[in-house]
């Protein structure tokens, strides 16, 4: 059985053993405690990319502009599926048009730009040996101009998170083992534990480079993702030592 589970199932046989006793003597302040807090960190190995991409255009007629970036989204959206990604998976995250004016030689431009936004959202399983760089590259020769993000992560961060909290448990069972024997005390029952959050992140930024040939295709390469976790456990303190008068 696991450290992280095994400790939950004492608590609960130490809760439902004492009664209402544990609740009430604890609550009323009556029971020491010492209470710490522990942290651990688990990686993986990303399989899965989430990318946001798209296409950005200006015109004096937001007509135009409108025009010109559904044409170049609709070849782009052609081109990821030809590539490989299924259409499903391509959702819209954003469309916008606004007004703008260029400076020019610090000073502002009385010409109204209209610049149209449009960016398109999908997530590739990286254990279907994708070629990203290529499918990036497909977007971007069908007319897409922007790349917002490249983030890779986990499809089930669950084994990685539970690894994560077992570390953060060992933790804090080993800060509050050193803080009780610098003390002159003992650990008694623990009293509580909670969670403090976790939450996979990618250990590095992953970054795009464009190739500066015309032919040559994009590299990407997938990073490792890092799971950090924190929980808190209460000790009831034994044996207290008396302060000096």
């Amino acid at each position: 059985m696991k450290i992280f589970e095994a400790l939950l199932l004492g608590i609960m046989v130490l809760s439902a053993s004492s009664g209402n006793a544990l609740g009430e003597n604890y609550e009323s302040g009556d029971v020491s405690t010492l209470t710490v807090s522990g942290t651990g960190e688990a990686t993986a190995d990303s399989d899965s990319v989430t990318i946001t991409l798209g296409v950005q255009t200006r015109d004096e007629s937001a007509a135009k502009a409108a025009d010109d970036n559904a044409r170049r989204m609709a070849a782009s959206i052609e081109a990821l599926q030809a590539a490989g990604v299924p259409e499903e998976e391509i959702k819209t995250s954003s469309y916008s048009i606004y007004p703008t004016r260029d400076w020019i030689d610090g000073r502002q431009s009385e010409k109204v730009i209209f610049e149209v936004s449009n960016r398109v959202t999908f997530t590739l399983n990286l254990t279907d040996e994708v070629d990203v760089g290529g499918i990036i590259d497909a977007a971007v020769g069908a007319g897409a101009n922007t790349i917002d993000g490249v983030s890779f992560g986990l499809r089930d961060p669950t084994p990685v998170r539970e690894e994560a909290l077992e570390e953060a448990v060992l933790d804090g069972m080993g800060k509050a083992a050193v803080i009780a024997e610098a003390a002159g005390v003992s650990l008694g029952r623990i009293l509580s534990i909670s969670e403090g959050g976790s939450a996979p992140i990618p250990m590095a930024e992953s970054k795009v480079f464009f190739a500066a040939d015309a032919g040559a295709a994009t590299p990407i390469a997938p990073g490792d993702v890092k799971v950090t976790a924190t929980v808190t456990i209460t000790y009831e303190i034994k044996d207290l030592v008396e302060a000096p008068a």
